[in-house]
């Protein structure tokens, strides 16, 4: 299991303790978003020194506001400071950091994410290297520090059906989120048939998903916290078929068409106990579920505002419980 953070949420040193007290507990790795909060390469320099006990990855960077190049160089200086302990992670970006903060939008993103990979790929794997594409044409280029010893694993974040198909062709597997039974079990049968298409095993896509996690289930404010994440993430369309799917389509579009209005605080009203329980872990029963279908979870701490950092801490002490716990036999029975 890894676990990650938003990085715009904690201040520095509460960052570092975070990745500190995370290895201790035993995860494999500590991963960072960007969004809008700190940069994250600069970040991961930071942890690789500050917290050597659990590896590092991304989960995510966008492929839009940096060169391919520059991604490249960013992983390599990771994977160096970290003798090989990094993976990245790379997307889109949300619509709205895209567009509102970086001015970019999202072009074209089957194409600009497989062109990313190919350029960030071989540079990391050749001494030289040149690339005619679309966006970036990269000539007899090299990295003055050479390949890597090892290939980098390079995941895709995906929701919709042909960027899942990208990453079973191309990536070595791809980050979601909300892991319902149900949206694992399509995305696999996605990555089967694309997979074998390009010759390639389907077993060797593996699929991770960030995995939103409350620090006190047994709290009505710590609950309240998941309803107002589990809003914002019906206020995207892209999260509606998984709803959809996963049978809460119609309540995740009364959110959505709330949070449209602004009225933030009645929107996360509308997320009801059936959809934390679905979309959100809050017992031993679900993580479990999650890691039996072969799914690695990055738990997602979704904490109280006045409680931070004790409650990014808690959430992942409740989450390795609930991963080390033995289901009872009536538990097990169900699954």
């Amino acid at each position: 299991m890894g676990v990650m953070l938003h990085t715009g949420d904690l201040e520095f040193d509460e960052i570092v303790g975070f990745g500190q007290e995370s290895g201790k507990l035993g995860f494999e790795r500590f991963w960072l978003t960007e969004e809008s909060g700190k940069e994250a390469f600069a970040l991961l320099a930071l942890l690789a020194r500050e917290a050597p006990g659990i590896a590092l990855g991304t989960s995510i960077v966008n492929f839009y506001s940096r060169t391919p190049t520059l991604l490249a160089m960013g992983a390599r200086t990771i994977w160096d400071l970290t003798q090989g302990r990094f993976a990245l992670g790379i997307g889109t970006g949300g619509v709205g950091f895209m567009v509102r903060g970086h001015g970019t939008g999202i072009p074209r993103p089957i194409a600009r994410g497989r062109e990313s990979l190919r350029i960030i790929r071989g540079l990391l794997s050749q001494k030289r290297f040149s690339y005619e594409g679309e966006w970036f044409q990269v000539k007899d280029y090299h990295l003055r520090e050479g390949p890597i010893e090892a290939p980098l694993p390079i995941y895709l974040a995906a929701l919709g059906p042909q960027m899942v198909r990208l990453a079973a062709t191309e990536f070595d597997g791809f980050i979601m989120n909300w892991p319902t039974a149900e949206a694992v079990a399509e995305y696999r049968g996605i990555v089967e048939k694309a997979a074998r298409q390009a010759g390639r095993d389907p077993s060797a896509v593996k699929i991770l998903s960030l995995t939103m996690t409350v620090a006190d289930p047994n709290d009505d404010t710590s609950i309240d916290a998941m309803r107002r994440g589990l809003a914002f993430y019906c206020a995207s369309e892209h999260y509606l078929h998984i709803a959809d799917i996963s049978g809460h389509g119609a309540d995740a579009r009364k959110v959505h068409e709330v949070w449209q209005t602004g009225d933030f605080k009645k929107a996360a009203s509308l997320v009801t106990d059936a959809m934390v329980e679905k979309f959100s872990v809050t017992t031993s029963k679900e993580l479990q579920r999650i890691l039996a279908d072969g799914v690695y979870p990055i738990i997602y701490p979704v904490p109280r505002h006045d409680q931070m950092y004790e409650d990014h801490v808690e959430t992942a002490r409740v989450a390795m419980k609930y991963a080390t716990s033995i289901p009872s036999p009536a538990a097990a029975g169900e699954g």
